[in-house]
């Protein structure tokens, strides 16, 4: 499968982005004049919700008031277009119109740092991990991993690894990843090469394309991406979801909305693994999503470029807990101090110069560590099919061996197979957001206590995160607006 571009990308982008972004309001509300986002201006992507059967209409209205690239999306009564002073009055003063957003710029923090020239000791990271023993008993096969970052390109080492490749961005980019971030994580995780292996050399990857070749995204192309997650998570096997990049926590992950967004891919089913961050020693750094309980929240190791475990130490600038609301992060470490993984040759963050130098490169950051243990646990997967996300993160802990100076294990793959998971997300609320959603959309009772909730039964092919009551969520408490990538050298 191949990206998708133009108005198929822009439809499929704005269907998540509205439904999520857009909390409901009843149908036909009459406003005398409609909230809007006051971060969006002439010129910018506005998304605005009608009441029902009033987007043919209102794309029309805003049309004739000089908006461009306008798309009416029927199935949801929401209209997207890019807008003018003119416009923006007018869907203002319409009493079809509910509320108008702006669609939010993400950006990536010291993007020329997170690749190394590949001189010097590299990190024997895979051998650190105890991923070579643990092929004997599985390589990752019948599992699939989903990645959402910056592409995976066509590299030897992943012939045959990658099943999809989604691209959320619409940017035009030639190349399949024009950063070569992607192609180092997918590396680290399926590379199958005679000279370079990553953790679970046998599994899949789908490549989900939310960040263009300088980091740069959009909090719609991330939501869009787990839209396509949760309804195709089945037809392509996906078990694990990677994310490398994360936001400051700034508020408690019951309203933050990335935190209900990744914890519906937990419920469904699959383990999602998130990078701490890169903003150590200090306390009380890890990102949003790894902030939220659910989520298999991974630092960096420091293996001092020696397979033995004698001189390992938690990496300085890897990012620690507690979270906002008490939880102990990162979960577990592994290797993320001058990783090797593949190189994609002239894409944005290439830093050897010369096309054919070698097909390897090296990179410092909890993006590293994360992708590492993404194949740890499609490791888990493969000998344990019937693990939920929550067993497989509690086998990584149970598995994980001791670190110097450090409560956090190390991830170690042969004894995570064989590990008694640890009971962990116990008595942990589910996000008050995905609830919220779940009882709009009729699936739970308003009235059902979390912990009685059957997970297994969640249609969630539906869940639209339509229902939120739009007067319960200021702008501030939503932590959409400054999701950053993990990676720093």
């Amino acid at each position: 499968m191949t990206g998708r571009t133009g108005g198929v990308l822009r439809r499929g982008v704005a269907l998540f982005a509205a439904s999520v972004l857009f909390f409901a309001v009843a149908p036909g509300t009459n406003w005398t004049a409609a909230p809007v986002d006051p971060a969006l201006a002439s010129g910018g992507y506005a998304l605005v919700r009608v009441g029902h059967g009033a987007a043919g209409a209102v794309a029309a209205e805003v049309q004739a008031s000089g908006a461009t690239e306008i798309a009416a999306l029927d199935a949801i009564d929401v209209v997207t277009a890019r807008i003018s002073d003119d416009a923006l009055r007018a869907l203002r003063s319409d009493p079809r119109v509910a509320f108008v957003v702006a669609d939010t710029i993400v950006s990536a923090v010291g993007k020329e740092k997170y690749f190394e020239k590949a001189t010097g000791k590299p990190s024997p990271g895979i051998e650190v991990v105890d991923a070579q023993r643990a092929w004997s008993k599985a390589t990752g096969r019948g599992v699939t991993v989903a990645l959402m970052d910056t592409g995976v390109a066509r590299h030897p080492d992943l012939d045959g690894s990658v099943l999809a490749r989604l691209d959320f961005v619409g940017d035009g980019a030639t190349q399949l990843d024009p950063s070569g971030h992607g192609t180092f994580v997918a590396g680290l995780i399926a590379a199958h090469g005679e000279s370079f292996k990553g953790v679970a050399p046998d599994a899949k990857v789908v490549s989900l394309r939310v960040l263009d070749q300088k980091g740069d995204g959009t909090m719609h192309s991330v939501l869009a991406a787990f839209d396509w997650l949760l309804r195709n998570r089945s037809a392509y096997h996906i078990r694990v979801l990677n994310l490398s990049f994360g936001a400051k926590q700034t508020t408690s992950y019951h309203r933050t909305l990335l935190a209900g967004v990744v914890e519906s891919a937990h419920f469904a089913g699959i383990a999602v693994v998130a990078a701490a961050g890169n903003d150590g020693p200090d306390p009380r750094t890890v990102s949003m999503p790894g902030a939220d309980p659910f989520v298999i929240t991974v630092g960096s190791l420091a293996d001092r470029g020696t397979p033995g475990w004698g001189d390992d130490r938690e990496s300085v600038f890897s990012s620690r807990g507690p979270t906002r609301d008490g939880f102990a992060k990162p979960d577990v470490l592994a290797p993320g101090e001058h990783v090797v993984s593949l190189r994609v040759p002239g894409a944005a963050f290439d830093k050897d110069g010369e096309p054919n130098a070698t097909p390897y490169a090296r990179l410092t950051g909890t993006s590293a560590s994360s992708a590492m243990v993404a194949g740890v646990a499609s490791l888990v997967l493969q000998a344990h099919a019937g693990y939920s996300p929550s067993q497989v993160k509690g086998a990584l802990v149970a598995g994980g061996r001791n670190v110097w100076g450090t409560e956090t294990p190390g991830a170690n793959a042969l004894d995570a197979l064989t590990a008694r998971p640890a009971l962990v997300n116990a008595r942990v609320a589910p996000s008050a957001l995905l609830m919220k959603v779940l009882v709009a959309s009729g699936q739970i009772a308003g009235s059902v206590n979390w912990d009685g909730v059957t997970w297994e039964g969640i249609t969630w092919e539906s869940v639209t995160w339509e229902g939120i009551a739009w007067e319960s969520v200021s702008w501030e408490s939503v932590t959409w607006e400054s999701v950053t990538w993990e990676a720093r050298s």
